[in-house]
């Protein structure tokens, strides 16, 4: 804003200038120049922005870290017992009784809860036993053993990625001598998944198959899983979804051997199958006893017993029983023959008494036999496939034949069983693919939502922040010098209006002061009046001042030299 002819007479002349009057009169001349003024707005902006961060910086406090967020009551107390020693800053949150520091002070924390005996560190069930009081009771050791037990499954869950805490509660009846009173035990476990994370069915079935082999007797079905939102993780499959799972696999099967089966014989898209398995999903048990009927001598036992008769010999053999026998006498007729009526019997034909008896033990055969039928038996499978008849145009039915066969063979068709095969051949018609519209499609949208946005910049910077920009960057109006008076380009139009009305405008005050002004050189002498020129100079200083834009022109216009093209 300097003029070349002139050098002093720039932005800093008001602050140099020893007759511009006082220091707060210099400053309020260097603000008022126009380029200060419109560069005061930007540097007041970045000044309050930059005091505004400056006083949060300060006044803001540190990033907290958490540093333990799943602790007992006791556990806690004691981590905030050694941090008040240490004199580190913490705070706890009321919700979820997470002990928190600040950034700068995290590891110094830790290290602080770590040196005073293992700190904040899970209690495990060893530790728990070791802690049980001498001379406790049977129902002590009982519940602390059961808790124990819980803390170990805790700490062992708590190794699966994705879990920050988890509770387990082992419900164990008390063991009855009369087994058909005993309870069998449950189990109930809640985990604490991280922001985001979520288990997959495998992770909640090693979890119930983990707890269910933890605890003896414990069933898979009587342990249960939930989240910390109250979702029940573990829920038994319905016995149709079961089902369904099991026919759609099976089907899929035998849908793969058909295609793999077909494919080098027919090619790629020349048939196509249809499988249907019927599956017998029945859990049967059944048991069975049965004998041998013919059975087994195990053991036989004889006894026989002989009575004499009268004329036999009999008492106590002595020597009178030692004595020959009487002479026999002949009988007439043959040996073995009926004695001859009136014959005298001989003594030794005398008969005799006796009595026998046997007992036999035998061992009959048992069977005891028991069958489990586990579901997913086939009870039906029907099978389609659909021959093309382009292919198979030129085919003689000796060989449509020779393919159902091999599809019977491939999926293993029973026709005892009531299986069916069908093998048909038939024109197929070509699949007409549509495809959707352009703005249907994925990318319009995208195109869309991204041409909505910058055209939403757009406007935003058109119609906000350039006509902001434009306010800041405007210059003041030019004044010209018209007459001896100062006229700005705004108010020229106005300037016979202002000089009809009575009232004092912003002209005519312009006006008065140029009219103070007198000539430096008298008309008639000729000589210049140094009273008159230093009282020109002080007007012109204050000119200066007020509008440093058109010192110049107001400086030629008092020593009445003619301006250049351009300038009025």
């Amino acid at each position: 804003m300097a003029d070349p002819a002139n050098p002093d007479l720039s932005i800093f002349a008001p602050l140099t200038d020893p007759a511009g009057g006082g220091v707060m009169a210099r400053i309020g001349a260097f603000l008022g120049q126009p380029p200060v003024r419109r560069t005061l707005p930007w540097f007041a902006g970045v000044s309050a922005a930059g005091l505004t961060a400056l006083l949060y910086m300060t006044m803001a406090p540190a990033p907290q870290r958490i540093l333990y967020s799943d602790l007992s009551d006791s556990e806690r107390a004691q981590v905030v017992a050694a941090l008040d020693k240490a004199s580190i800053g913490y705070s706890i949150d009321n919700a979820t009784g997470a002990v928190s520091v600040g950034e700068n002070d995290l590891y110094k924390a830790r290290m602080v809860a770590a040196s005073d005996g293992a700190l904040a560190t899970p209690e495990t069930g060893a530790q728990m036993l070791d802690k049980l009081p001498m001379g406790a009771s049977r129902t002590l050791e009982g519940e602390r053993l059961l808790a124990a037990r819980e803390r170990e499954l805790e700490l062992t869950i708590m190794q699966i990625d994705g879990v920050e805490a988890v509770r387990v509660h082992l419900a164990e009846p008390e063991k009855s001598v009369f087994v058909r009173d005993n309870a069998a035990p449950t189990a109930s476990v809640m985990v604490k998944l991280a922001r985001g994370r979520q288990l997959a069915d495998s992770q909640v079935s090693a979890i119930v198959n983990l707890v269910a082999g933890s605890v003896p007797s414990l069933a898979v079905d009587a342990v249960k899983v939930i989240d910390q939102h109250g979702r029940l993780l573990s829920s038994a499959k319905d016995g149709d979804t079961d089902r369904l799972d099991l026919q759609s696999r099976m089907e899929e099967k035998l849908r793969t051997q058909i295609a793999q089966l077909l494919t080098p014989m027919l090619g790629e898209g020349n048939f196509s199958s249809e499988i249907q398995v019927d599956l017998d999903m029945d859990q049967l048990t059944s048991a069975r006893e049965s004998y041998d009927k013919q059975g087994v001598v195990r053991s036989e036992t004889q006894s026989a017993s002989q009575t004499p008769g009268a004329g036999a010999a009999s008492g106590v053999p002595g020597v009178l029983s030692n004595t020959p026998p009487p002479p026999t006498t002949a009988q007439p007729g043959a040996p073995g023959a009926a004695p001859t009526p009136g014959a005298t019997p001989s003594p030794s034909a005398t008969p005799t008494g006796g009595e026998s008896s046997s007992a036999r033990t035998y061992e009959l055969g048992r069977e005891v036999a028991v069958t489990n039928a586990t579901p997913g038996k086939i009870k039906r499978l029907s099978v389609a496939v659909a021959l093309s008849g382009a292919i198979m145009a030129k085919a003689k039915p000796a060989e449509i034949d020779q393919i159902k066969q091999l599809v019977t063979a491939a999926v293993g068709a029973d026709a005892a069983r009531g299986d069916q095969v069908a093998v048909v051949v038939r024109n197929f018609s070509p699949v007409a693919v549509t495809p959707p519209a352009f703005w249907e499609t994925p990318w319009f949208a995208m195109i869309v939502r991204n041409v909505v946005a910058l055209l939403a910049v757009l406007l935003t910077l058109l119609l906000g922040v350039r006509p902001l920009i434009k306010a800041l960057k405007r210059d003041p109006a030019p004044v010209i010098v018209k007459d001896n008076e100062e006229v700005a380009a705004g108010e020229a139009a106005d300037a016979g209006e202002d000089d009809e009305s009575g009232e004092e405008t912003p002209v005519r005050r312009r006006r008065k002061k140029l009219q103070q002004i007198e000539p430096i050189v008298d008309p008639e002498t000729g000589e210049i009046d140094p009273d008159a020129l230093s009282r020109q100079v002080g007007v012109a200083q204050r000119i200066v001042v007020e509008q440093p834009d058109n010192a110049l022109n107001a400086l030629r216009q008092l020593l009445n030299e003619p301006a250049p093209e351009g300038m009025e």
